[in-house]
């Protein structure tokens, strides 16, 4: 496989993420999230807007960089896993509401990314650290998550 098409699979698949992700989001966000509680730190929704473009940039190169070695499968798979992991918390959270279902999702998917980043590492330590970003962002967005769900109402 050429390395353009390896790219472009790598666009593919996170363009995809991506849009299906702001899809779920948007329909949250312009129902039910403006009435929710939210706990401290949470930050204005501008602040997504940016945040989210330059990780999925970082996460085109750094899978990129993973399909250009050799046997990558495990590290493919277990990204092509967090990827549906990432947009079925969209879904769950965004569109259905369902903030405990959410939760066990995007645990889940911290621990799939965690799993995912030493598997990186093993074959590409940039290809790794570019990831890096997203976890922590992963992380907050767990925090954030479970701040939501317990301020308000804790329930399915």
């Amino acid at each position: 496989m050429s390395n353009i098409l390896k790219f472009v699979i790598s666009f593919a698949l996170i363009a995809l993420t991506a849009a299906l992700s702001s899809y779920f989001s948007y329909l949250g966000i312009n129902t039910f999230y403006p009435s929710l509680t939210l706990p401290p730190l949470n930050p204005p929704n501008e602040i997504f807007r940016f945040v989210w473009p330059v990780l999925y940039v970082l996460m085109i190169v750094s899978f990129y960089i993973i399909l250009t070695k050799e046997n990558n499968s495990r590290a493919v798979m277990l990204f092509i896993y967090q990827l549906l992991l990432h947009i079925l918390w969209c879904y769950l959270f965004f569109t259905q509401g369902l903030f405990l279902f959410g939760f066990v999702d995007i645990v889940l998917l911290d621990i799939t990314v965690f799993v995912m980043l030493k598997a990186f590492h093993g074959l590409s330590p940039a290809a790794a650290y570019l990831q890096y970003p997203y976890f922590i962002w992963l992380l907050f967005a767990t925090y954030l998550n479970a701040g939501i769900w317990y301020l308000n109402g804790a329930h399915l």
